[in-house]
């Protein structure tokens, strides 16, 4: 069956499961069914099935060959079939039928025809591999109809992807048009159940439904639908009952996201003929990568706690991150396993048993690339991150965007926070929050108040409204105790209180500033009870205007010093086995200091530290930072990880900033670099082999106060023990038999560069400590008196 023969047959194709929730059509409806909900759920809901589904079904019929971007699929084939694609002037690629009847033939070239063979069989078939910005035409995205429920809707190499549609809490379909944003993943989001009622049943006692999305969607599931949006839940190819195999945001699952965008927007029940795009974490990465393909259907996106690169969380400083990005990309490797299969999405689990869509779509899981391999052992400018480069693709985003990111953030990295210029310098209409929070800090009440403003006047093109489900059901979706988001701030003067344009609205929001700064947060909205930030400020650009960078000087005795001084030297032995790897401490949740997070201090001998005087005054640390170490080692490669502290009056050691740092990779672009932004090449290995050399070590962002009266601090050590999460691949041997000598002063000093802000800091009184999750020490001098 060719490529057109497929896309026909997932046109119309769905599932009969939809959302089980009343028809409540009111706000008033939906506040007095919540205590009756509850009692209802506690008393009769039923039980999930038993998690026994049958092993996974392995029919050889339907053969097809279905050619996608640099790819082609054969589905159907029988176990063992030899399986040849070749074209003129290109060498035979070959391959082996999996267990599931599959084999997937990658690297090929867009635009060329290539004969796929099947030796065992004889049969023989030409396709012509796609051709990425040669989009299928509107009829194709038109003769899709999606319902409310699961849907499985064709993208443009045949494959289908599930996507559950959901209307805006407490109003069916026929109350549309609405206006209707796609949340985009790979976590479980196209489970078809009520997240609502999930939650409630686990208020009350009851284990998780396994047929709803997971609480990692309850951005779009929940929130954005108690806001008044219908809401579509897309599921990433290669997991859940998706079809197609796992990539890792490779060109398939980017224009996925395109074909996606496109067929819900021709849909009669979306408002204005366009959607926006939301999301935390994986739905945030996902709409940077789908956005930079413009959809012409695309009204805008809201990004929240993304990535920068792949490179910054799998390698940062060149060394694998084997704590949160190794576990990450496990996750992963087990949820694409063809259902029913422990490690696969819970909700697949139990639909291949009735849904033979779901089942179908199982067939190519087997072809999944090792995404741990895949990442770990390959040269850093492989295509594995060079075809995935975030930063480059947030250049070519053309359409409004809300961001938020965190100077905390381990779980996609701090670094996003320097790639977000590429965004703010090549789209005006983008508007940027930057916080000291943590990864779900991205919808902090205040953060959520602009969010809403932003997604009414760019996709549901209305005046921004008050959400008043959103704060009626806020302990619900975030936690008991949690704040309310604020009122719009936008909002039309009385006299004009039903007719004023939404192009005013539009005009007001786009005089804001386009950078707001939220620091001093206690914890955010999803950890508890909000406080409120200590220091807001907004800008037009970040780094913020009249940022300067200041340098210290590390010395001799532990000083960090305004002048570099004499030459000295300072040495200790990196052992990774010294401290824990991680902060966490397990079975702890690390957002619920102090017991969730323990953070040893150095060992004397196994790293150096280096202090200023008291500061006279509050400094304003602000953006990007590195250190240009001077270092020489017994060694031939070695790993420097690096802690930025603030050494508080009490004697107590807060932790604000990390750096790490592979030797071998310290090679950078002099014409692309600065004092706070070494420019990488990662394309050679420079060995140190006895030489004195200096290491250019890039901190991750700083958002942070440092009070009058304490000492910054900078400490050189073996990498890890200082993040929740991350942990290092080090080449350094866990004995501390490697010697490193850091050098001091003279013509080519060691140093520390901060970016560093002027600006009022009246009434920032300080951060708790430990407060949001980072740590707190006793303050102990290393070896060297710093």
């Amino acid at each position: 069956m060719g490529l057109m023969t497929e896309r026909d047959a997932g046109k119309r194709a769905d599932a009969s499961i939809r959302v089980r929730h009343p028809r409540m059509r009111s706000v008033v409806g939906v506040a007095l069914s919540i205590v009756a909900v509850i009692a209802m759920v506690a008393s009769c809901a039923p039980a999930p099935p038993a998690m026994t589904p049958p092993r996974a079904s392995t029919s050889r019929e339907g053969y097809r060959v279905l050619a996608g971007l640099e790819q082609i699929y054969v589905i159907g084939a029988k176990e063992g079939d030899q399986i040849e694609v070749s074209a003129p002037s290109e060498p035979t690629r070959s391959g082996v039928a999996d267990r599931l009847g599959s084999l997937a033939i990658r690297d090929l070239t867009q635009g060329r025809t290539y004969t796929v063979t099947n030796e065992s069989s004889g049969s023989s078939v030409s396709t012509t591999v796609l051709v990425a910005d040669q989009s299928p035409p509107r009829s194709f995205y038109e003769a899709t109809t999606m319902r409310e429920g699961m849907n499985y809707i064709p993208m443009r190499d045949g494959i289908t992807v599930a996507a559950t549609v959901r209307p805006p809490l407490g109003q069916s379909m026929a109350d549309g048009p609405f206006p209707t944003v796609i949340e985009y993943s790979g976590y479980q989001i196209a489970a078809p159940d009520e997240p609502l009622w999930s939650k409630l049943g686990t208020l009350v006692g009851l284990e998780p439904d396994p047929l709803a999305p997971s609480g990692s969607t309850d951005v779009s599931s929940l929130l954005m639908r108690l806001a008044g949006f219908a809401v579509v839940s897309l599921q990433m190819r290669g997991s859940g009952c998706s079809g197609g195999e796992a990539d890792l945001f490779d060109l398939p699952s980017r224009y996925d996201g395109y074909d996606a965008v496109e067929t819900v927007a021709a849909q009669d029940w979306v408002a204005n003929g366009k959607v926006g795009m939301v999301g935390i974490s994986f739905s945030g990465f996902s709409q940077i990568a789908t956005a930079a393909t413009e959809p012409p259907h695309l009204a805008a996106i809201a990004p929240l706690s993304f990535v920068g690169s792949l490179y910054d969380l799998g390698h940062p400083g060149g060394i694998f991150n084997n704590g949160f990005s190794q576990s990450w990309l496990k996750e992963r490797q087990e949820n694409a396993r063809p259902a029913p299969d422990p490690g696969a999405l819970p909700y697949a689990n139990y639909m291949v048993q009735t849904d033979k869509n779901c089942r179908d779509n199982q067939r190519l899981r087997l072809q999944t690339r090792d995404a741990i391999a895949m990442v770990k052992d390959q040269d850093l400018m492989d295509p594995i991150y060079t075809r995935r480069d975030f930063s480059q693709w947030m250049s070519q985003i053309k359409v409004p965007t809300f961001a938020s990111l965190q100077f905390n953030d381990e779980e996609t990295s701090p670094y996003a926070i320097l790639s977000a210029s590429s965004l703010l310098s090549a789209n005006p209409n983008v508007w940027l929050n930057v916080s000291n929070g943590h990864h779900r800090d991205a919808v902090s009440p205040d953060t959520l108040t602009q969010l809403f403003e932003f997604l009414d006047i760019y996709v549901g093109r209305r005046v921004p409204q008050p959400k008043l489900l959103v704060n009626l059901l806020s302990d619900v979706v975030f936690g008991e105790g949690s704040a309310k988001p604020p009122w719009p701030e936008i909002a039309p003067p009385l006299e004009h209180l039903f007719d004023w344009p939404v192009e005013e609205a539009q005009r007001q929001f786009e005089a804001k500033p386009r950078v707001r700064v939220l620091l001093g947060l206690q914890k955010g909205a999803n950890e508890g009870q909000f406080t409120g930030e200590q220091l807001q400020f907004e800008a037009d650009e970040f780094p913020v205007a009249g940022s300067t960078e200041r340098t210290w000087y590390l010395g001799a005795d532990g000083a960090l010093l305004d002048d570099a001084g004499g030459e000295a030297t300072a040495t200790y032995r990196p052992d990774p086995s010294a401290r824990p790897a991680v902060t966490g401490v397990p079975g702890k949740s690390p957002s619920d200091p102090p017991t969730g997070i323990k953070w040893d201090a150095i060992p004397e001998s196994n790293g150096v530290g280096f202090v200023t005087a008291p500061l006279g005054s509050d400094l304003l640390a602000l953006g990007s930072g590195a250190a240009n170490i001077r270092i020489s080692s017994s060694a031939k490669d070695t790993d420097l990880g690096l802690t930025i502290s603030e050494v508080r009056p009490d004697g107590q050691e807060k932790l604000v900033a990390i750096g790490v740092q592979r030797a071998s990779m310290r090679h950078t672009d002099p014409s692309r670099s600065t004092s706070v932004k070494p420019a990488y090449t990662l394309d050679r290995h420079e060995y140190l082999d006895g030489s004195t050399v200096d290491v250019p070590v890039q901190i991750l962002p700083i958002g942070h106060v440092f009070k009058k009266g304490s000492r910054l601090r900078l400490s050189i050590h073996a990498v890890g023990g200082d993040s929740e999460r991350w942990a290092f691949d080090s080449v350094d041997p866990s004995g501390g038999s490697t010697v490193n000598t850091v050098h001091l002063g003279g013509a080519r000093p060691s140093s520390l560069t901060l970016t560093t802000l002027d600006r009022s800091t009246a009434g920032f009184r300080g951060l708790d400590c430990p407060s949001m999750g980072m740590p707190c020490r006793t303050y102990e001098k290393n070896s060297n008196g710093g």
